[in-house]
């Protein structure tokens, strides 16, 4: 690989280091373990999504009902938690997966746009939601799995650190180490190419649609572990946003094609970082938005750059 290939697959662990280095001068009390463990715990939920996001951008998709499946599996999580019935929480897992598995066939056999398929689901999960809480907070007692989300690996390093390491390294391999991620590559670039090939494109996309929903379902049980309640109307709130723009700025390229996995886990600290910046210089949030923005149009711009480079050569 050479320096330009480099750069370009790492610009958001380089960008990520810089903005370490950056408040750790200029931002007063930042290099502290205290704000090492505050990232980490508020960054894993997007992460987690953007994880799975980038399979689905890359293979030219999108999907915009990731905050609601957040809501639905941990409302779900919730209830049976409540009632002392642990084991229900795989009946979330089930009815997640299979709202993900109905946005993927819409897209993949029915050739319904991303953006409609998935707003539907959105609508849809985050109405069940709210249909079966009656619109309120959910609250549950439950010791172990309190305790579970308060562990902390010398006294900085908390439990979500590990659970995103592991979702990480498995979803690296799985693009990296496994046919499925060239196959997802070929449907992003190529879809028709790729059929001829012999690559079951509509299986291929269904699968990252459901992927996506098991690491959405994932997120909303951080979130609703941390507060061991869950509320309808605020789990995964703009999640899905957040998680594109992860995506885009760790370096998938919205038109589809390769997915970066590490770049979205870079993106994703990047984007809570500034989150943490802003809040420790008493910048408002109006403020720390457009700087997003910005940092997010930067992102678009610099991938058509290289495009463009692409199509000259």
């Amino acid at each position: 690989m050479n320096k330009g290939n480099f750069i370009k697959k790492n610009i958001a662990v380089i960008a990520f280091l810089i903005l370490i280095v950056f408040n750790c001068i200029f931002t007063q009390n930042f290099f502290s373990g205290i704000t090492v463990t505050n990232l980490i715990v508020q960054a894993s939920r997007v992460v987690l999504v953007s994880l799975g996001m980038s399979l689905v951008i890359a293979t030219g998709g999108i999907d915009i009902s990731v905050g609601s499946a957040m809501s639905l599996g941990a409302i779900i999580s919730a209830i049976f938690l409540a009632k002392g019935e642990p084991l229900g929480i795989l009946l979330s897992i089930v009815i997640v997966l299979f709202a993900g598995y109905i946005s993927g066939s819409l897209v993949s056999r029915f050739a319904i746009l991303p953006m409609v398929a998935t707003l539907a689901m959105r609508y849809i999960m985050r109405g069940m939601a709210k249909g079966i809480s009656g619109r309120g907070t959910i609250s549950y007692h439950n010791k172990d799995l309190t305790d579970f989300f308060m562990i902390h690996i010398a006294k900085y390093i908390p439990i979500q650190f590990f659970i995103i390491l592991i979702a990480t390294v498995i979803m690296y391999l799985l693009v990296n180490k496994m046919k499925f991620g060239a196959y997802v590559e070929a449907c992003g670039n190529n879809p028709v190419a790729a059929r001829n090939n012999g690559i079951n494109t509509k299986r291929v996309v269904t699968m990252c649609y459901v992927i996506l929903a098991f690491l959405s379902w994932g997120s909303g049980m951080l979130e609703m572990g941390v507060v061991s309640s869950a509320n309808p109307a605020t789990v995964g709130t703009d999640m899905e946003l957040d998680a594109i723009a992860a995506v885009l700025v760790g370096g998938t390229p919205i038109t589809g094609g390769y997915p970066n996995i590490i770049g979205a886990v870079f993106g994703a600290f990047i984007l809570q970082l500034i989150n943490m910046m802003c809040n420790m210089n008493n910048v408002s949030s109006s403020v720390t938005l457009i700087i997003k923005a910005v940092i997010i149009v930067a992102a678009l711009f610099f991938h058509g750059l290289n495009k463009n480079k692409r199509k000259k050569g």
